[in-house]
């Protein structure tokens, strides 16, 4: 990922993102209060935030290739689009 780039993590079929990649963090749609809810390693794997602190010993949700977010849970992939910053 680009730096200052924002990233809009889409489903497919909806028109407006779930939430948004900047510099590396993740900013969910729903989350009113502005604080990152995960970010992203050097390597693209996506961890969660849990009550403001971010865990690389934990296990990944989610792999980042190119523009594609594909949650490992389930394969499910998400596309990312870029928006300006």
């Amino acid at each position: 990922m680009k730096r200052n780039i924002k990233y809009g993590l889409m489903a497919k079929g909806c028109k407006v993102p779930l939430g948004y990649f900047l510099n590396g963090f993740f900013y969910d749609r729903a989350a009113n209060h502005g604080a990152a809810q995960g970010f992203v390693d050097e390597q693209g794997f996506f961890y969660i935030s849990t009550n403001g602190y971010y865990h690389r010993s934990g296990r990944p949700t989610a792999k980042i290739e190119g523009l594609t977010y594909i949650r490992l849970a389930d394969v499910a992939e998400f596309d990312l689009v870029m928006f300006d910053a």
